[in-house]
Formats: structure tokens, C-alpha cells, sequence
């Protein structure tokens, strides 16, 4: 009965559930260990995205305000006991919480396979680790199929233990297909410079030089790439891209493209987890668990799928999730020979080239519109001599807008920054002539 299918589907990857690797969380059934935690890593990262986002809003400070900001902190911080003690329950199987609710289907097969086999309050399976996770594909007589998806959500067999969460997808993540696995290649030769790396926050570069750098993170969506590929060809600019190890193997073709169209690559780490506690108290201190070895795993992870499927070797620049960084990381990554590279604040608090393309909620007092978006950037500096020269622009490879959609003002915003005579380019034209200050 090893291998008969449990009558129901895998919350997470829609694949047939079989007695012998079923995982369950409360009523939800997965079809393996790493198939529970993504899905609770996604559980905890939108509730506590929910809490943010009830703190960010505009509205009053009143009863039922306070409340509903009651509730939610209440939620996210369920969310994440559930996902810490899975954590520390795992690879320990019997520490789990075991309680399923099964299909009729499901409930028959069970019904019969104790009766055949004459098992009662037998131990649950043997628990999957994160990080043998290739290894026990084999046993666990896993498909080609669920192997290879296995690889596109990042679960690798060299991966350092999990100590902290990196959060999952967006929600709509996992709904979306891989795409084909990437051609192997062999591990890349060369390594890092041995050169020190500064530890310094790159935010802007050399402000008498008419450049400017526009970025773009990548980290699990895709759905505005080919717009804005499109767009940057089409006015001939080059710009650099953070992207993760999770969207190098979801999206290998836009990645292919990319390479191809002369983009420089960069590293947004591998699976785009928290590295600081800014999401719970807006303080920038190191997460517990976060470590030298933790941050390194996620970017060498990073590099080695980006050569795998390109051969190219990425960009000695990485940005942070989420804009968690402080000194004590920083210096983690130089180590590996990695830059952090942030984007441009101005004088003061409201002006900077974030463009918040990624708020879709139009009550949010962060919300931009596309217009709002370009005249910011094509103001920025107004009245000072640098103006705009050396700015670092962010935006997104995705929008969760239905309508008003960043990007679409890009070719615009693009032509318009052009006649002003700026020239667009990458951050490592950016910063070739940079006068660095000591990190």
C-alpha cells in the first residue's frame, strides 16, 4: 500500500498524494514536507504582508482601526508559531501535528488498507528534510515531473538548513507553471575576486555625470517582462536586473532573452527570504538564524542557476528582499564579492526613486499612478545643480495592477529622460568612475 494514491491532491503543486510521502498541516494535505512548508511560508509572509499593509493605510486611527490591526498581528503571529514549530519539528516526524480530514475516496482506501494489512496507530512516514530533498526523491518514488519542480521552487540538495523562512511566492506564484528545466551546466569555474569588496549601500552614482540607472527586481512573477523587454529595446537602453534564483528557474526563456538583449544580470538571492526584523518593529536588525553561511548559500544558489542556463556569471551587485539590509549583512555578501545596490533617497524623506509600482491598492497613501511615477523621476532634483545625474531608479518585472500599470508609461518616461540629455546605463557603468567612501 506503500504507493497508493491517498485521494486527494497536494494543496501546493496540484500532484497526486501517495500514503507514503503524505505531509499534512491541520486539514491540508501536501504531497511531501517541502510542499507544507512553502505553503506555509506563503501563510505567514501574506499575513504579516496584510498586518503591513493595514499599518500603511490612510485611514483614521480609530476604534475599529485599531481592531482590525489587532486582528491581523494576532493572525500573522499564529502564522508564523505554526511555520517556527513546523521548523523545529522537522526532520523529527513524530513531533508533527497529524490530523487530516480525508475524501470519501481517500477515507475507503484507508479503511481497507488497515484492514488488509492489519495496522493500527502506526508511526507516521518518515519526515523529507529541506535539505536532502534530491535525495529522497528517489525512495519517495517521486516523478521526473515532480523532480523537475522540485528544482524550479528551489529546493536544491546542496541547500544549507533552513534556520529561518525565506517567504514564499506571491500568491499568485503558485499557480504559475514552471518552465522547462535549464540545460545543465557544469558548476561555474571562476570565483569571486579576491579583492575586498566594499560593504558600503550604494544609492546613487557619481552626481556630475548626466547618467542614470534604471533596476529591475525579479523576484517570483514575470507577468509585465515582455513589456518592458520590449520597451527598453525598442529605446535602446541597457539596464541591470536583480533577479532570483526562483525566477532563473521559473522563467529560463525571459531569463534567456535578457542575457541575450545585453541586460546585466545581478543577484536578489535565491528564494527572497526576510534577512532583518524591519517587517515586525521597522528595526534593521539581523533576524536569528540569519547567518554569514545562510546569506551565502542564498546567493551562491543564485549565481549557479543563472550559469547553469546561460553560462554567464552574474554581476558582482546584489539588492536586498524587501530593502533588509544593515552593515553586519552587507559585509557578509562582500565577503562573497558582492556590492549592495539600493536606489537613489533625495533631500528629503518623500523624494527618492522608489516608484512603489508594486502598491495596486489606490487608497494607499504609497500609491502612485503612472503619471505620478514619471513626473517624480522627471522632477527629481529640481533646483539643484545634479538634478537627476546618477540616480538609481527601482521598479518591478511584475504588477499586481489591473489597470494603471507602471511600465505601460515606460517607453515615454524612457524617450523623455533622453531628450534631457541623460544617459541610460547600467550599475556597473554607473559606478565605473565612482569615488567610493571607505565601508
Amino acid at each position: 500500500m506503500a504507493e497508493s494514491d491517498a485521494g486527494r491532491r497536494c494543496r501546493q503543486c496540484g500532484e497526486k498524494i501517495l500514503w507514503r510521502s503524505a505531509r499534512f498541516v491541520g486539514s491540508r494535505a501536501f504531497c511531501w514536507e517541502p510542499c507544507a512548508i512553502l505553503w506555509l511560508f506563503g501563510t505567514a509572509s501574506r499575513s504579516a504582508w496584510s498586518r503591513i499593509r493595514w499599518e500603511l493605510d490612510r485611514r483614521p486611527r480609530n476604534l475599529r482601526w485599531r481592531l482590525q490591526l489587532l486582528w491581523l498581528s494576532w493572525r500573522a503571529a499564529v502564522a508564523q508559531r505554526r511555520l517556527d514549530r513546523r521548523l523545529r519539528a522537522n526532520p523529527r516526524a513524530e513531533n508533527l501535528p497529524w490530523f487530516w480530514v480525508p475524501s470519501v475516496r481517500g477515507a475507503t482506501a484507508l479503511v481497507v488498507a488497515l484492514a488488509a494489512c492489519g495496522v493500527s496507530g502506526a508511526r507516521a512516514p518518515a519526515s523529507v528534510v529541506l535539505t536532502s530533498a534530491q535525495h529522497a526523491l528517489a525512495p519517495s518514488g517521486r516523478t521526473p515531473a515532480a523532480s523537475a519542480r522540485a528544482v524550479a521552487l528551489g529546493i536544491a540538495g546542496d541547500a544549507p538548513p533552513l534556520s529561518v523562512p525565506p517567504p514564499a511566492a506571491d500568491p499568485l506564484s503558485a499557480r504559475t507553471p514552471p518552465g522547462p528545466a535549464p540545460a545543465e551546466r557544469p558548476a561555474p569555474a571562476r570565483a569571486r575576486p579576491a579583492a575586498r569588496v566594499s560593504a558600503e549601500d550604494v544609492q546613487r552614482g557619481d552626481p556630475s555625470r548626466r547618467e542614470v540607472a534604471f533596476t529591475f527586481d525579479g523576484g517570483s512573477e514575470a507577468n509585465a517582462v515582455g513589456e518592458i523587454l520590449d520597451s527598453l529595446r525598442a529605446a535602446n537602453v541597457r539596464v541591470t536586473v536583480f533577479l532570483t534564483g526562483q525566477f532563473v528557474r521559473l522563467y529560463p526563456d525571459w531569463v534567456r532573452r535578457m542575457a541575450a538583449d545585453g541586460h546585466e544580470i545581478a543577484n536578489h538571492t535565491d528564494t527572497h527570504p526576510h534577512l532583518t526584523t524591519y517587517a515586525a518593529n521597522h528595526r534593521q536588525h539581523t533576524l536569528p538564524g540569519v547567518t554569514r553561511e545562510f546569506l551565502v548559500g542564498q546567493l551562491r544558489r543564485a549565481e549557479e542557476s543563472l550559469w547553469r542556463l546561460t553560462g554567464r556569471v552574474m554581476a558582482p551587485f546584489w539588492r536586498a528582499p524587501f530593502g533588509e539590509h544593515n552593515g553586519e549583512i552587507r559585509a557578509w555578501a562582500a565577503e562573497a564579492g558582492y556590492r549592495h545596490i539600493s536606489w537613489t533617497q533625495g533631500a528629503g524623506a518623500a523624494e527618492d526613486l522608489d516608484t512603489r509600482d508594486w502598491v495596486a491598492d489606490r487608497s494607499s497613501r504609497i500609491y502612485r499612478s503612472r503619471e505620478e511615477i514619471a513626473a517624480r523621476i522627471l522632477e527629481f532634483g529640481n533646483g539643484r545643480p545634479e538634478g537627476l545625474s546618477g540616480g538609481i531608479v527601482l521598479m518591478h518585472l511584475h504588477s499586481n495592477r489591473q489597470t494603471d500599470r507602471p511600465h505601460d508609461g515606460l517607453p515615454d518616461l524612457l524617450k523623455a529622460l533622453q531628450g534631457q540629455g541623460y544617459r541610460l546605463v547600467t550599475i556597473s557603468e554607473l559606478l565605473q568612475r565612482l569615488q567610493t567612501r571607505p565601508g
